[in-house]
């Protein structure tokens, strides 16, 4: 697929674009696709947002930090655990953290990646 900015007939309205699965890389021990390295730099939102995809029977390391962040299950099942306390999850979950919440999820399929968008904010 390539990159169309055409809505309703009129170009540049809108941007319709295949992710580049080069740009993905590996962060907090999974792989992660940074969604604003693929829209123009003027249109960027004051926010940040990525898909993540965790191997079966891995998992997002243990981490925290300073921004509000927001995690939305796409496929997969797993374990989500923040401050110590765990849940397991499956389907279309929202999970929310709070800054410097520990977070993290497993993945507990062993043949099955576990797929979720993930978006934070100051």
């Amino acid at each position: 697929m390539e990159s169309s900015t055409v809505t309703d007939g009129v170009p540049g309205s809108m941007l319709v674009k295949e992710l580049d699965q080069s740009l993905m890389r590996h962060e907090y021990g999974v792989m992660v696709c940074r969604l604003m390295e693929h829209i123009p730099a003027e249109a960027a939102p004051s926010f940040g947002a990525s898909v993540v995809e965790v191997p079966p029977l891995d998992a997002v390391s243990l981490h925290g930090h300073h921004e509000h962040e927001m995690w939305v299950l796409i496929s997969g099942a797993g374990t989500f655990e923040v401050d110590g306390q765990s849940t397991a999850v499956a389907g279309t979950t929202l999970f929310y953290m709070k800054p410097h919440q520990l977070h993290s999820i497993r993945n507990d399929d062993a043949h099955v990646p576990l797929k979720f968008l993930s978006m934070w904010w100051d």
